[in-house]
């Protein structure tokens, strides 16, 4: 088989590339290994990426607008969101419509494992496993690897390695008595005992219940971190569903080189701090196939554009976020600070902005200077 591109992996970040990748008439290969894979993802998606790609409303099955914060000692901030929501979303299932809208644009999808992909003189050699035709090669002029953290496409193209990953674990719930003050409210857990450098969460679905948990410690025991996180949520039900994964922490050096582009978690495009990828994988996606589509017109000169763009514009939010984690992630005592700071209308008022449409909101001075003063306050109290 012969394409113009091939995407490795079908996940929101492979599938938004082919998607727009198909729109423009080149012939695109949608690989994905596991059509009813489904990530341990919160599911947690901003008003801005619903409204930028069109993400039909039964796609979005909560539309969340309270939100609390516990903190180790107990503590509890409650929030609401009064210029938007958070949108609560099944990965199954919103992955599933974005690979079909993908193959309603035009590109074929292909449910297979890749084996190998090489570079050659006019493109690359791609060796699948075939669900359901054995082994095949497909001839490709660009690669988009969307192939996940542990990315197959970045480690056989050679790509700098993202050594850099945390571990995340999630467990569904049927809805209960127990769990009915959750319908409209996504709670975080900042504990140590639950999550020793991140943070754990339950966030609600149409049908069910998420509750997961995540830590940087990958050679760490996250089944008990997530099994000391139901006791403290006093959980006497049972899940009927578990999934885990690695999540990449830090982008990569470099994602891309010559006719290839990493994007998504492959390219380690998951936000410290907050764990969030799923709008930056599609972002990566969209700009690395409008960057593709540029350069085979001549206008840019390689897909290196793509990668400068994406850290130009979305860089300082990743810096933020990492100086954040690092600040008030490392122990309980500066957990407890973070929280207390939650408290402040303006903090809410600025981090909800940003969220909503992932831009760094500006504050009035007087602002600015009051959320130092308490940062630096708490920072030296721990209260």
């Amino acid at each position: 088989m012969k394409c113009d591109v091939a995407v490795i992996g079908g996940g929101p970040a492979g599938a938004t590339a082919a998607n727009e990748l198909a729109k423009a008439g080149l012939s695109v290969a949608l690989i994905e290994r596991n059509l009813n894979n489904a990530k341990p993802c919160g599911g947690a998606i901003p008003l801005g990426l619903i409204e930028e790609f069109d993400i039909p409303a039964d796609i979005v099955e909560r539309k969340v607008t309270q939100m609390a914060v516990r903190s180790p000692k107990g503590r509890v901030i409650s929030m609401s969101m009064p210029n938007g929501y958070v949108g609560m979303v099944r990965r199954e299932r919103f992955d599933k419509f974005l690979r079909e809208r993908a193959a309603r644009s035009g590109a074929e999808l292909i449910e297979a494992k890749m084996r190998t992909v090489k570079q050659t003189a006019d493109g690359y050699q791609l060796s699948i496993d075939a669900t359901h035709s054995g082994a095949t090669e497909i001839h490709a002029t660009y690669v988009v690897g969307a192939d996940g953290a542990n990315s197959k496409t970045a480690h056989e193209l050679g790509f700098p390695a993202n050594e850099f990953k945390a571990v995340a674990i999630q467990q569904r719930f049927h809805y209960s008595p127990e769990l009915e003050r959750y319908h409209n409210l996504v709670e975080i857990w900042f504990d140590g005992e639950v999550s020793p450098d991140f943070y754990a969460w339950v966030f609600p679905k149409a049908d069910h219940i998420a509750v997961g948990t995540g830590t940087e410690d990958v050679n760490g025991n996250i089944k008990k971190l997530q099994a000391r996180f139901r006791e403290k949520l006093d959980l006497k039900v049972e899940p009927y569903y578990e999934e885990a994964a690695k999540i990449p922490m830090h982008p990569r050096k470099m994602f891309t080189q010559g006719n290839a582009a990493l994007v998504g978690d492959a390219a380690g495009l998951v936000t410290a701090s907050n764990g969030e990828g799923i709008f930056f994988a599609m972002q990566s996606g969209k700009m690395a196939a409008r960057t593709l589509l540029n350069v085979m017109v001549g206008k840019e000169k390689s897909l290196a554009a793509y990668e400068k763009k994406f850290r130009r514009q979305y860089f300082p939010i990743y810096t933020g976020l990492a100086f954040l984690q690092w600040a008030y992630y490392r122990n309980d005592r500066l957990r407890e600070s973070f929280v207390a700071i939650c408290e402040d209308k303006h903090v809410q008022q600025i981090t909800f902005d940003s969220y909503l449409y992932k831009k760094m909101v500006p504050a009035p001075l007087w602002v600015q200077a009051k959320i130092t003063a308490k940062n630096l306050y708490h920072l030296a109290l721990g209260h």
